[in-house]
């Protein structure tokens, strides 16, 4: 187990920094994916096994909705997925900004949604404080990142005007959106809770 640590950490950053200068909004969610993975990695390292399956558990609670919601916004421009040329109005997009929310607020772990109640267990998982300063320094650096990228996928995404022509956005409550939306998000939301 002390050799899966390294490489769970190592996952945590690489991916998250990866995250934060990538554009395509499905590599973002797909890098954080990764990212938590190697949560899951380091959890396991210091041989925390239920606490990696808790947030197996957890995390596919917001990370469905989070997935889902791309995919609405994917479909709402017609296929369009560079975050830096797209921007949409909340009034337009509201459904789906509001189940957008819900699901990266749950990813960065905000105190009480799905997110807070796995992470923080894994983050004070026994094995932590027997760690070398370094590496600990590197695990909360990383655990930091997501809360960048986040931002920066919220702000890039629903945080603005349309910064090119090509992007057209289609009103949310006109179209027949996946009803899983609104089956996730109370799990993203009371799922750690229900769980723990």
């Amino acid at each position: 187990m002390p050799l899966i640590l390294p490489i769970g950490i190592a996952t945590i950053l690489i991916a998250g920094v990866r995250a934060l200068f990538e554009s395509d909004i499905k590599k973002i969610v797909a890098l954080s994916t990764l990212r938590q993975l190697g949560l899951m990695v380091r959890a396991l390292g210091v041989s925390a096994l239920p606490v990696a399956f808790f947030h197996v558990l957890t995390h596919a609670y917001f990370k469905a909705l989070l997935f889902m919601t791309v995919g609405n916004l994917i479909h709402l421009t017609d296929g369009f997925q560079d975050s830096r040329k797209t921007g949409a109005n909340p009034q337009i997009i509201g459904s789906t900004l509001s189940f957008s929310l819900t699901a990266n607020f749950s990813l960065i772990g905000l105190p009480f949604l799905a997110g807070f109640y796995s992470k923080d267990l894994i983050i004070e998982a026994p094995g932590v404080s027997s760690s070398p300063a370094l590496v600990i320094a590197f695990f909360l650096t990383a655990t930091l990142l997501t809360s960048a990228y986040t931002l920066r996928f919220l702000v890039s995404i629903l945080g603005g005007k349309t910064r090119s022509p090509k992007v057209l956005w289609a009103e949310d409550l006109a179209l027949d959106l996946p009803q899983g939306n609104t089956l996730l998000a109370p799990l993203a939301v009371i799922g750690g809770a229900t769980l723990a």
